[in-house]
């Protein structure tokens, strides 16, 4: 094998191997996985705010602390796995149509919102400076998984 060949096939693998890397970086990320920090999709006030409606509408049902009682946990491994498969969106959607049990689809759009904003709070994904909108929230497929 001459040394010119040697050359482009050594060049050859490593595009393909940066081509093959990329293409799971974009993967990863559209399943809300990619390496690093997990994505701000709310903030802070919005996140307080849910705190508030929380105690006001689901923790009789959910615990105090999110512990689950009568419903299930809502924070940690049994509830936002990477086996579980959740997405924001689901999450998102099945909290605005089914909840609270009792009165299913009774609290405003906004309340909803901060609700999300509450347990992506509560399973460690961090506040930013852009407010969750319900465009945002029933279109992401970033992977609701405990931090």
């Amino acid at each position: 094998m001459s040394s010119r060949s040697s050359k482009r096939s050594a060049g050859t693998r490593t595009l393909q191997a940066t081509a093959c890397a990329l293409l799971l970086t974009a993967l990863l990320a559209q399943r809300g996985e990619a390496a690093g920090a997990p994505p701000a999709l709310y903030t802070p006030a919005q996140a307080q705010q849910g705190h508030a409606v929380f105690e006001r509408h689901c923790a009789v049902c959910h615990g105090r602390h999110l512990e689950g009682g009568v419903g299930p946990a809502l924070t940690g491994g049994k509830f936002a796995s990477v086996k579980a498969g959740f997405t924001v969106q689901q999450i998102f959607e099945f909290l605005s149509v089914d909840m609270p049990a009792d009165a299913p689809g009774s609290l405003t759009a906004r309340q909803y919102l901060e609700l999300m904003a509450f347990l992506l709070q509560q399973n460690g994904y961090p506040a930013g400076k852009t407010t969750l909108t319900a465009r945002i929230a029933s279109g992401s497929t970033v992977a609701l998984v405990y931090r």
